[in-house]
């Protein structure tokens, strides 16, 4: 199975992209966010792609969808495992609204925010809730922007979040936002205890 892609950029086309690899041109869909990030790509240029390789019953042609972040992927990968969510729908979700705030909206159950999402009804969005609230965190905490963020740092913010809503009585939204102004406070954090220890200053 193609997890990885790394060659040119031979062309680009109205799904996403052609990646020329030792010779082999890959068609590549896209969602908005990387087709944004690779605007500034000529090409020829080299280019990476994390790849979510789908094939089905329902469509026997492998189709192939590239992400610039391996977090990216693995959350569209998510969203097709829920009941009508398949992966063009899923794809068309993640091109209009950033995956974070998906996710948050998910963490927080908000139904409304789903719905707004082109092709998500209410019964979907329900769907989405009830099977991805508990992993939708760590999603939650990537930017907003295509900044890189690491996995490490994800993870210690996942935990310290976590913390926050199961032990000390947090909503999930005031978590994130506790999180969020403990590291703009201190841009040195790199650990989850660090991080605690920052966000309790400011709620003593």
């Amino acid at each position: 199975m193609i997890r990885y892609l790394e060659g040119k950029l031979m062309a680009r086309s109205n799904k996403g992209v052609v990646l020329l690899v030792n010779g082999v041109g890959y068609e590549v869909e896209v969602p908005d966010s990387t087709r944004r990030a690779l605007s500034s790509q000529p090409e020829g240029s080299s280019i990476e792609l994390h790849i979510s390789f789908q094939q089905s019953q329902n469509q026997p042609s492998p189709r192939l969808y590239g992400f610039k972040r391996v977090l990216e992927r693995d959350f569209f990968e998510e969203l097709i495992r829920v009941s009508d969510v398949g992966p063009g729908k899923a794809l068309n979700a993640i091109s209009v609204v950033p995956v974070p705030q998906i996710a948050r909206a998910i963490a927080n159950r908000d139904i409304h925010a789903l719905r707004a999402m082109k092709g998500i009804g209410e019964t979907t969005a329900k769907k989405m809730i009830a099977e991805l609230e508990g992993r939708a965190a760590k999603y939650a905490l990537l930017p907003d922007d295509a900044s890189p963020m690491s996995e490490e740092s994800l993870d210690f913010k996942v935990e310290v979040r976590e913390t926050l809503v199961k032990q000390l009585g947090f909503k999930p939204i005031e978590a994130q936002k506790a999180i969020d102004d403990a590291v703009n406070r201190n841009a040195s954090i790199a650990s989850a205890e660090d991080l605690f220890d920052e966000v309790l200053k400011a709620h003593k």
